[in-house]
């Protein structure tokens, strides 16, 4: 069995910004640094035997705010993880109305990405069984993470709203092929930052 976790960037200047990342570095803005940071302190508790990310600046910066509790860990760039490309579109404004079927000539298909998915899952099966698997992606092939892992079509891709920015997905990928889902989406703990701040604020307010 693999424990698998799959984990999305912290928030961008671009994500506020409504910018095409696409396949651009990215640059986490002060909100995705401090959920990074939460992230970090939330599983630095946790043991992972392997350590991927996309290569792509933005997973890197959020990984390291995990991996500087696991300083033995190295992080491995793996470009299968990357966020879909979207040609034209990388680094101006996502047009108005755009639907995910709509994509600029030259673009990745949801089909493309389910197959990076696939290829990454099979990398780790091939390598690391028994482990723990700690990998960071983006909102695009984590969609396609969980429609192969919930064994749903492949249509089933544009039925899926984005992942939350540090949120925690954790599968096991079980030995007869089977998988069992542990978790999705979860952002614990931006939710427990969240209330520990309107905790303090409440309490400044009474004094």
């Amino acid at each position: 069995m693999i424990d698998f976790w799959l984990i999305r960037h912290g928030e961008t200047v671009e994500n506020a910004q409504g910018i095409c990342q696409g396949q651009t570095p990215g640059t986490l803005n002060e909100e995705g640094i401090m959920q990074a940071e939460m992230l970090g302190e939330y599983l630095k508790s946790e043991t992972f035997d392997v350590v991927y990310s996309s290569d792509l600046l933005r997973t890197m910066k959020t990984t390291a705010e995990v991996t500087k509790f696991h300083l033995e860990k190295e992080i491995i760039a793996e470009p299968l993880l990357r966020e879909r490309y979207l040609a034209a579109w990388q680094g101006k404004p996502f047009p108005k109305n755009w639907k995910d079927m709509d994509l600029p000539e030259g673009a990745e298909t949801s089909d493309d990405l389910i197959a990076r998915a696939e290829a990454f899952l099979k990398l780790i099966k091939d390598k690391h069984e028994g482990q723990k698997v700690f990998a960071m992606s983006h909102g695009g092939l984590i969609r396609a993470f969980w429609t192969v892992l919930h064994g749903f079509d492949h249509d089933s891709y544009y039925h899926w709203d984005a992942p939350k920015n540090t949120s925690i997905s954790r599968f096991e990928l079980n030995d007869d092929g089977s998988v069992k889902v542990v978790a999705r989406n979860l952002a614990e703990h931006l939710e427990l930052a969240q209330a520990e701040n309107k905790s303090t604020n409440k309490n400044d307010w009474q004094l």
